[in-house]
């Protein structure tokens, strides 16, 4: 990770780091909805397998069946790492923008100071 508050105001680094923020976001970001289609995939399976091996009163029953399944449970123990993983990315990239948005401002300011002899 880069101390961003480290970085001078070098457009080429900075924008190299956004676009390597941004990336990671991008990446991470269809990670997660990727195993968002996974679910169904996975709910699909298990309400075979429930339907076909054992007897269940109601859809309650049989959703009961399906989310104390180890399979569902291994499915959300990912989703949740993949999910926190690309939350830090995004709050990560968000963050650098900001910061970058922040510096160019103050560049700025002291640029035009600096005319006005300030």
């Amino acid at each position: 990770m880069t101390d961003i508050y480290a970085i001078q105001f070098d457009p080429n680094v900075l924008s190299h780091q956004q676009e390597k923020l941004g990336l990671e976001y991008s990446d991470n970001d269809t990670a997660l909805e990727i195993i968002k289609k996974e679910e169904k995939l996975i709910v699909s399976e298990l309400t075979l397998h429930y339907s076909q091996n054992i007897k269940y009163k109601n859809t309650s029953e049989l959703q009961a069946h399906i989310f104390s399944d180890k399979r569902y449970k291994d499915y959300v123990e990912r989703f949740s790492n993949i999910l926190r993983k690309r939350n830090k990315s995004k709050i990560r990239f968000e963050s650098f923008k900001t910061f970058r948005e922040d510096l160019r401002t103050k560049s700025i300011n002291e640029v035009q100071m600096l005319k006005h002899n300030i």
